[in-house]
C-alpha cells in the first residue's frame, strides 16, 4: 500500500515541524507528504527549509495565495491525492496531531487483515493524556446529526463508528474519488462530520484503537462544555451543522421539530449565567448561522473573521 498524508497548517510552524516529523518517522513511511500551508505569515516555509525537511523528496509543499480556511486545505489536499496514481490511500490531520511512530502501521496491518475495510482511524489523546473520546462518534439520529461519543471501555478493542474528524482519519483513495473532497465552503468546522455523513454510505468507518496520535490542540472541545468559549468558529460550527442537516437529512420533520427546541432552549439559556458577558454576542452567532444556511450561504462571514476576539 502506497499512502500519502495530508497535513493542513496556519502560523503554527513549530507544531508543523513536530507533526511532519513524526510522519517521516513513521515505521512504515508515507509515500507523499502534502503539505497544504494556507497562506502562514509566520516564517513557515523558512522554518521547514531549515529544517531540511522541503529538500525530502517525500514531501510536497503548497503555499497557498489566500486562507481557504481548513475545509478548503483538506479539499485542496484530497485533490491532489486523488489525482496521483501512486497513492492508494490517504490520511488527513491539522499540524497538531502528532502520530505515534507505529500508527499508519497497526492501520495498515489491520486493513490488509480486513480488505473490505476503506476508512480507518486511531486514538485520539490530548496532552494531559485524557482520550478527546468525542472524535470517534455514534449518530443518535440521522435527521439532525446528534451524536455520542464512543464510550472509552470499547477503546479496548477495536469498533465501528459513524462520525469521525479529520484527526487522523484514514481512507481509501477510492472513497475520495467516489464521493468528492470536503466542502471548501464550510471554511471551519463540520467539514470533517459532512464528509463523515457522505462517506456512511460506502463505508462504515472503524477505530483501530492501538493506533495512537496526540492531539496538541490549545483548547481540548472536551473542555467547551465547562465553560463558554467566545468563539469565532462557533458561527462556522452551527451554520455548517444546519447546512448538513437541511443537505443529508433522514426526516424533514425531525429535523424542523430539533430545530425549533434547539432554538427555544438556546432562548432558555441566554437568560442563565452560562453566557453572561457574551449574550449579543451568541443572539448574532446563532440568528446568522440558521440565517446563512437557509439559503445555503458558505465560505467566510465577515462578521466572524478567523482569530477575531469578542
Amino acid at each position: 500500500m502506497q499512502y500519502g498524508a495530508i497535513v493542513v497548517t496556519f502560523n503554527r510552524k513549530q507544531l508543523l515541524i513536530e507533526s511532519i516529523t513524526a510522519l517521516l518517522n513513521q515505521t512504515v513511511p508515507p509515500a507523499k507528504i502534502i503539505i497544504i500551508d494556507n497562506h502562514s505569515t509566520d516564517g513557515t516555509k523558512a522554518e521547514l527549509q531549515t529544517a531540511d525537511i522541503l529538500a525530502n523528496p517525500s514531501v510536497d509543499y503548497r503555499y497557498l495565495t489566500k486562507n481557504i480556511g481548513g475545509a478548503g486545505g483538506f479539499a485542496r489536499g484530497m485533490q491532489i491525492a486523488a489525482a496521483d496514481p501512486n497513492l492508494d490511500w490517504a490520511s488527513m490531520s491539522d499540524d497538531d496531531a502528532i502520530f505515534e511512530p507505529d500508527y499508519f502501521e497497526k492501520l495498515i496491518a489491520y486493513q490488509q487483515d480486513h480488505p473490505n475495510r476503506q476508512i480507518l482511524t486511531g486514538s485520539v489523546y490530548i496532552e494531559d493524556g485524557r482520550l478527546q473520546a468525542d472524535q470517534r462518534n455514534r449518530f443518535t439520529n440521522w435527521s439532525t446529526f446528534q451524536a455520542q461519543a464512543v464510550p472509552e471501555r470499547e477503546y479496548r478493542g477495536n469498533f465501528e463508528f459513524d462520525q469521525y474528524t479529520f484527526c487522523g482519519v484514514f481512507m481509501s483513495v477510492a472513497v475520495i474519488k467516489q464521493v468528492g473532497v470536503a466542502d471548501a465552503g464550510y471554511f471551519i468546522w463540520w467539514d470533517d462530520c459532512e464528509y463523515a455523513v457522505r462517506t456512511a454510505k460506502l463505508s462504515r468507518p472503524v477505530n483501530v484503537s492501538a493506533a495512537k496520535l496526540i492531539h496538541k490542540t490549545a483548547l481540548p472541545s472536551l473542555d467547551f462544555k465547562s465553560k463558554f468559549v467566545p468563539d469565532w468558529r462557533l458561527y462556522y460550527g452551527q451554520r455548517n451543522r444546519l447546512i448538513t442537516i437541511k443537505r443529508w437529512r433522514a426526516n424533514s420533520l425531525v429535523s424542523l421539530g430539533w430545530l425549533l427546541g434547539f432554538y427555544a432552549r438556546l432562548a432558555i439559556q441566554l437568560c442563565g449565567p452560562f453566557y453572561r458577558g457574551y449574550r449579543k454576542m451568541v443572539i448574532r452567532v446563532y440568528l446568522e448561522a440558521l440565517r446563512d444556511a437557509s439559503r445555503e450561504r458558505e465560505g467566510l462571514n465577515p462578521n466572524f473573521m478567523p482569530g477575531q476576539k469578542f
